[in-house]
């Protein structure tokens, strides 16, 4: 994946966030949205981009995947992340949450959290291996679906 650059995404990328989001996610964001998360306080995010032929079925180049974040005083949230299809598997999914987690804790947060659906076993394999632990559910949160709320300790 050495030619995946992850660059700041901005309130210019809320239409491609929001396209992005709508291949990866059942109830996806709209543009509105994405450019209403962009413009939060604390809010930062990054765009994972292909400059070609990184994957097994050799993808053009262009955007790969995204996570966006908040953080307020000591606390940061990841709230979406998301890696497009044809790159997943390939560890972009902890590369992108890696650098949420070293921005946040290189701007003093002390701790991440996050919500993941409960049926998003890789998205939980992966947020335990990185050292998330549960601390919650919230009942039927993505359309019925449970989330499963999780924590990190950064310091």
């Amino acid at each position: 994946m050495s030619t995946v650059e992850l660059v700041p995404a901005g309130l210019v990328h809320a239409e491609l966030l929001a396209g992005m989001h709508k291949i990866c996610f059942a109830q996806p964001w709209s543009v509105a949205s994405m450019a209403e998360v962009l413009t939060m306080p604390g809010a930062e995010g990054l765009i994972a981009v292909d400059g070609g032929s990184m994957t097994p079925t050799a993808e053009p180049p262009g955007p790969a995947g995204l996570v966006l974040w908040r953080q307020v005083l000591d606390e940061a949230e990841i709230l979406t992340i998301s890696v497009l299809p044809p790159w997943r598997r390939h560890g972009l999914g902890r590369r992108l949450l890696q650098a949420a987690l070293e921005a946040s804790r290189t701007a003093g947060a002390a701790s991440m959290f996050l919500e993941v659906a409960a049926d998003n076993h890789p998205a939980l394999a992966l947020y335990g291996r990185m050292g998330f632990h549960e601390i919650g559910l919230r009942k039927g949160y993505y359309g019925g679906i449970d989330a499963v709320a999780m924590h990190l300790e950064l310091a």
